[in-house]
């Protein structure tokens, strides 16, 4: 009995070995299915057109907690308001049917989009979105975690070109305020409410590494509201985020070149007044060039009703340019004048009548006043024809035709006018004068546009701060 209980041992043996190969086995593809097995039993009688809440009845809505972590803003258009923005979207909410044992799984992870699909999913839209997309490379850029108690966890990447009302009259030294709105679509509050999550510092979160060429993220803010409309109540979220513009920009390729434009419009002061080529072109080629640089300055700009500080800055730039056209116009026309100009000296006094030529007549008499040169302080000659000053002029001759008892004086000063000013006069040519004028224009023109600077830079620099920190 003993020899044939041992010749059945190997069979028996052979037997367990091959059942426990098989155990292991089993075992091991029953564990590489268990997700989907895992899914597939939480699925049964799982109905995604119920909210979270829906059993527990009127006033329980399903509360969600949301998370935006910014990956990158880009394109900020002033033109056509708006900006991109690259973020991932994280939505917590918790869902009883979805509760399992924590025996079989600590947590379940869902990155197939046909298994997210079939879950009851929350319904945020973008309000002020004029345009959004899920990214899809190289797989869709989505995926759900369940826990064992029902917390689910939905996240996803998206970018989205969104609206951004801008006020421009302080530009290139303004301020703006951009908006990322979230709003439920379909469910009122009386089934689903928005929170931002209770971690304030993973809530709202930009990269580290996100910098804006244009402009700095001077402030970010986060708001809870509610929308009215005729449907009901909508729950909301927002984030505000306060972009300053960056002026470094505008100072190397708007404001210092057309400050050195400014700048050498005002050699023509320094150049002659026969120098018509010279000033000519200089003046044209300067208001030519403000003008490019006019145009260059509004690319990129809506066409807004109000004045902009860069149309302040840019209009009297190319005034200022206009001006010394205008100058040399003046100056020219001086510089051709035929009548000498006099002025007062300033260590002289005394009379400053000097009488010019006429010629005197009377019903017995006449004699011609502009054959004698003038000196200060004379007086009328007599009938005679004498002066009581004799030192003044001497007549040459003195003719009295008996007939009609005319006379007539015939000096011997030369036939051609001549004036000779007195001690108190300064007698400046039309050059002198043409001189004058640009001597005053050096040193009006730079001290006016330095005033100007002076006022603009304060103006708009408080205008701009006023306006950060208010907003």
């Amino acid at each position: 009995m003993l020899l044939k209980n041992l010749s059945i041992m190997p069979v028996f043996v052979k037997f367990w070995t091959w059942l426990f190969t098989l155990h292991i086995l089993l075992s091991v593809g029953s564990c590489r299915e268990f997700p989907h097995y895992l899914f597939q039993s939480l699925m049964k009688g799982y109905n995604k057109e119920e909210w979270p809440s829906y059993q527990e009845g009127p006033g329980k809505p399903t509360r969600v907690y949301i998370e935006i972590f910014i990956v990158s803003i880009s394109s900020i258009n002033a033109e056509s308001m708006d900006y991109v923005v690259d973020f991932l979207l994280t939505q917590h909410w918790r869902d009883p049917r979805l509760q399992f044992s924590e025996n079989v799984s600590k947590v379940l992870e869902l990155h197939q989009l046909r298994q997210i699909k079939k879950l009851w999913l929350p319904d945020p839209y973008i309000i002020n979105a004029k345009s959004a997309y899920f990214h899809e490379i190289t797989l869709p850029n989505r995926f759900a975690r369940v826990t064992t108690n029902g917390n689910v966890t939905y996240n996803a990447r998206l970018t989205a070109k969104l609206s951004c009302q801008m006020q421009l009259r302080l530009y290139p030294m303004d301020t703006q305020e951009c908006e990322i709105y979230l709003e439920s679509y379909g469910y009122s509050t009386e089934i689903l409410y928005f929170h931002w999550h209770w971690d304030d510092a993973t809530a709202f979160d930009l990269a580290e590494n996100l910098e804006l060429p244009n402009f700095l993220i001077a402030n970010r803010t986060k708001l809870e509201c509610v929308d009215t409309y005729s449907m009901g109540l909508f729950s909301c979220l927002k984030v505000k985020l306060k972009l300053g513009r960056r002026v470094s920009y505008h100072l190397t390729q708007t404001y210092l070149p057309t400050f050195l434009i400014v700048s050498i419009s005002w050699v023509t002061f320094w150049l002659s007044v026969e120098a018509v080529p010279a000033r000519v072109s200089l003046g044209i080629t300067t208001l030519l060039t403000m003008t490019t640089l006019i145009s260059g300055a509004k690319q990129g700009l809506p066409a807004v009703s109000y004045i902009k500080a860069l149309d302040v800055w840019m209009g009297t730039c190319t005034f200022f340019v206009f001006s010394t056209l205008l100058e040399y116009v003046i100056v020219s026309k001086v510089s051709r004048r035929k009548m000498p100009t006099f002025v007062a000296s300033k260590n002289a006094s005394g009379n400053n009548h000097v009488p010019r030529s006429r010629t005197l007549s009377s019903g017995t008499g006449k004699y011609d006043h502009s054959q004698y040169v003038a000196t200060p302080n004379h007086r009328p000659l007599t009938a005679t024809g004498k002066s009581p000053s004799q030192n003044h002029f001497r007549p040459h001759k003195l003719a009295i035709p008996p007939q009609n008892g005319s006379f007539e004086f015939d000096l011997e000063s030369p036939h051609q006018e001549t004036y000779t000013p007195g001690p108190n006069r300064t007698m400046l040519s039309a050059a002198q004068q043409a001189k004058r004028i640009d001597v005053i224009a050096r040193v009006l023109f730079p001290s006016l546009f330095g005033a100007f600077n002076f006022v603009y830079w304060t103006y708009y620099l408080l205008q701009s701060w006023d306006q950060e920190v208010h907003t």
